[in-house]
């Protein structure tokens, strides 16, 4: 307990730095070796994470002045106490050791006072808490009012669902094997299984209780892979035919660039600007036994990797504030600041424009992103085909102004739109 409580707070209090979930956890799980307080390190820091807005609400309400670098500490205890079965007084004691192992002995006891404050005077911080927007939803003040603003009826809902926990979706190589056969094999090993709703496409399955890749019946074989039911709408919408040439421009880690190859015979080009993450990209492929040429390249600059000859069909999966997948990743609905949603709008039309000049004529540019803030979306689409001559949407794909998909408990939030190029 007492080193969950160390490295949970290390890695709160560097993403309260702006620092990323993705980049901090994997640094800090790599100092201990025992699976099972990795397990807890992770559902802490996940979950202090996610709750963070209570959290600091409440330690404000105990407080007034909070002591330099046992912040972190005191929140993962108050998330401990409150969203756990952790007994309290267990949690009280392991974070007044952890205090002292960090050089605090002479206000380890201030922690325990707080703490033990926390308990007691729990029925009455949740009221105040009630009444506090930040406490209550979890995000920061200008995206709640965003929110509030583009989605009034749907605003309680897409704020409910940031709260809860991810589930574990698979993609099926319907190559290797049909969904029906799949869910024989799941049924076999006793794993519950539920198709999502209003998802038309038939790879699809969700696991009821989340299970580590190694017990996912078939997942080294290649039967299965890992996505989210509205991340596997993508490759359905590019319209693929055999002997395209295909070009994944933002491609890790390359869920939807093997899921292109898994549905149809094409030549495919995936690059990423991360020279790291494209190495997910090839393990992915390698797993799968599927072919792709790969580089990490800038797609916006063209000339340091572009041969002259056009794609058939290019999937634009562009950065953008990732404001679908909240519950996904909670850390982003704290590192983002609202500037940062113009800043992506530049990036993508950048993109958009770049992927445009290498598309072949009578080609399809599918644009998407994993955001449901309309800047990102409805609004680019609207900007593009004002300022590019000749570029359509096709409705047979998308609807007009494209398709966006709300997060709710089958699936995450995405936007995709499909250009056509006349």
């Amino acid at each position: 307990m007492i080193e969950v409580q160390l490295i949970s707070q290390v890695c709160l209090a560097r993403v309260k730095l702006g620092q990323s979930l993705n980049a901090v956890l994997p640094q800090e799980l790599g100092k201990i070796d025992s699976k099972a307080d990795k397990a807890a390190i992770k559902n802490t820091v996940y979950g202090a994470v996610r709750h963070l807005g209570y959290l600091e609400f409440a330690l404000d309400y105990l407080l007034v002045k909070r002591p330099n670098g046992l912040a972190s500490l005191l929140l993962v205890g108050i998330y401990l106490i409150d969203y756990t079965r952790a007994a309290n007084h267990a949690v009280v004691n392991a974070a007044v050791s952890a205090a002292k192992q960090m050089g605090f002995k002479k206000l380890s006891g201030l922690v325990n006072a707080v703490l033990r404050n926390y308990i007691r005077q729990n029925e009455e911080i949740k009221s105040a808490a009630a009444r506090n927007d930040i406490a209550t939803l979890q995000h920061q003040t200008w995206w709640i009012e965003k929110i509030r603003r583009v989605y009034p009826k749907q605003a309680d809902a897409i704020f409910n669902i940031s709260l809860s926990h991810p589930n574990l979706t698979l993609r099926i190589n319907n190559r290797l094997i049909s969904r029906e056969k799949y869910l024989e094999k799941l049924d076999r090993k006793g794993m519950a299984w539920e198709i999502p709703k209003r998802i038309l496409v038939n790879s699809c399955v969700i696991l009821k209780k989340p299970v580590a890749v190694d017990r996912i019946p078939g997942f080294f074989e290649g039967l299965v892979s890992v996505q989210d039911a509205g991340a596997q709408i993508s490759a359905t919408l590019l319209d693929l035919q055999p002997n395209h040439t295909v070009l994944d421009a933002c491609a890790a880690p390359g869920g939807k660039a093997c899921h292109i190859l898994e549905l149809e015979d094409v030549s495919l080009t995936a690059i990423d600007k991360d020279a790291m993450r494209i190495i997910k990209v090839e393990e992915n492929l390698t797993r799968l036994n599927l072919s792709a040429k790969t580089q990490s390249a800038d797609a916006n600059n063209i000339n340091t990797w572009w041969n002259g000859e056009s794609y058939d069909r290019i999937l634009l999966d562009a950065p953008c504030s990732a404001s679908g997948v909240v519950r996904r990743h909670p850390d982003v609905k704290w590192i983002r600041r609202e500037k940062d949603v113009e800043s992506f709008v530049e990036q993508q039309r950048s993109l958009m424009l770049a992927m445009w000049r290498v598309l072949a004529k009578g080609g399809k540019l599918l644009y998407t992103t994993c955001s449901i803030f309309p800047e990102e979306n409805e609004k680019q689409v609207q900007w593009f085909i004002k300022n590019q001559p000749g570029a359509t949407i096709n409705p047979k794909y998308a609807p007009l102004s494209g398709h966006l998909l709300l997060p709710n408990e089958n699936h995450d939030g995405f936007f995709h739109a499909l250009f056509e190029k006349k």
